[in-house]
């Protein structure tokens, strides 16, 4: 009875029992090195990838856009400005 409730207990606080790896694999946690570098690797080619077919021209047509209807906004942003002021002023 007293076996059963430290079994018990023992999957309750600290889940399922997983078998250990051998020697140094499990000390120096190689196997779980040797993962994250493959997916690190795997990672890094598709970054590579997408780098290399950008088509810069375009990208900086995308950025010139975006920077000219930020100046745009900012006429109207300075006059809604005092407004938002007011509406948060009068929720306090």
């Amino acid at each position: 009875m007293q076996e059963e409730n430290s079994q018990f207990f023992n999957k309750f606080m600290f889940g399922k029992e997983e078998p250990r790896h051998s020697g140094d694999d499990w000390i120096l946690g190689r196997n779980r090195q040797e993962e994250k570098t493959a997916q690190y690797d795997k990672k890094e080619n598709k970054v590579e990838q997408i780098i290399n077919n950008l088509d810069y021209d375009e990208l900086m047509t995308h950025v010139s856009d975006l920077m000219d209807s930020t100046e745009q906004l900012k006429p109207l942003l300075k006059q809604a400005g005092p407004v938002i002021k007011n509406f948060f002023n009068q929720k306090s």
